[in-house]
């Protein structure tokens, strides 16, 4: 026989919560927002290539990191913020595993683009 919880306590498993819409919306917003700038990184850098490369302004070894490593810095920062917010969503009682798993999702994905990323400044990096 299951025990009733009083509606303050426990986690509210199961109850319409605006607090996993707003963990899924962000998570959404924040993996969109890195792998769009990952994407912009891959063409630009493809840009830089042949003829195009003698363009130091657009090509040059700043500008290339800072697009190689723009979206992983995007993702790690927004993953800290929904742990920071599980924590505080927690505290106050609430469903806080929606940002918790928005959290790890965020985080997986920056090492993902970490990953892909780091080929773009690999070559301005070793010089």
């Amino acid at each position: 026989m299951q025990t009733q919880q009083h509606p303050s306590t426990g986690d509210r498993l199961g109850r319409d919560d605006n607090e996993v819409h707003a963990a899924v919306r962000f998570a959404v917003l924040a993996a969109v927002a890195g792998v769009a700038l990952l994407i912009v990184a891959a063409q630009w850098d493809s840009t830089c290539k042949g003829a195009m490369s003698i363009d130091t302004v657009a090509c040059g070894a700043p500008q290339l990191t800072i697009l190689a490593f723009g979206a992983p810095l995007i993702l790690l920062a927004a993953g800290i913020w929904a742990f920071v917010r599980t924590y505080r969503v927690w505290r106050d009682h609430g469903v806080w595993w929606a940002w918790q798993g928005a959290g790890w999702f965020l985080m997986i994905l920056m090492f993902v683009t970490l990953t892909m990323g780091a080929p773009i400044a690999a070559p301005i990096l070793a010089r």
